[in-house]
């Protein structure tokens, strides 16, 4: 994943005043994502993939294998715009806060899920979650004279057993 996805609609950076969405290139998120979400198992108590003990398995396991090798998936690092960034490698924009993506999209049925979301726990109760999502929502049904992909619809899924998410 070390370029771009080969998601099957077209992607570009999403962002409000609070919140950017930009694509997750394993390069440059990868390290400081592991970092900060490694030491939280429980991020993935809900999720089929993780925990990763290592970058390398974080990587191979669900970047490459999950996300790069569908184009139904689209992954998002998710940077708090309000604060400074932690790694000078990163996003000048600001602080890593997560990740956040589409999957099980279709061109055919003009659909998609809105996947996998991750909240580093620094940002967890706070307005990064819903300014992300609104983002990835505004996008996927917003009609493309405004910049969207004009999708019909859009679900979102969470465990029943995932309190912090209902």
């Amino acid at each position: 994943m070390a370029g771009q996805n080969c998601f099957c609609f077209p992607v570009k950076e999403l962002s409000n005043e609070r919140v950017k969405l930009t694509p997750f290139i394993a390069s440059i998120h990868g390290p400081e994502y592991h970092a900060l979400s490694s030491p939280h198992p429980s991020l993935y108590a809900h999720i089929r993939w993780g925990p990763f003990d290592t970058l390398a398995d974080f990587t191979t396991n669900f970047l490459e294998k999950v996300v790069k090798a569908n184009d139904s998936w689209m992954l998002y690092a998710i940077i708090d715009k309000t604060k400074p960034t932690s790694s000078p490698t990163n996003d000048p924009d600001g602080a890593l806060a997560g990740m956040i993506g589409y999957s099980d999209a279709s061109v055919e049925h003009l659909s998609t899920n809105m996947g996998i979301g991750i909240t580093l726990p620094a940002f967890q109760r706070t307005y990064v979650t819903a300014n992300a999502y609104d983002l990835l929502l505004q996008y996927a049904l917003d009609p493309p004279k405004r910049g969207g992909l004009g999708l019909r619809r859009v679900q979102y899924n969470i465990s029943s057993a995932n309190c912090g998410s209902r």
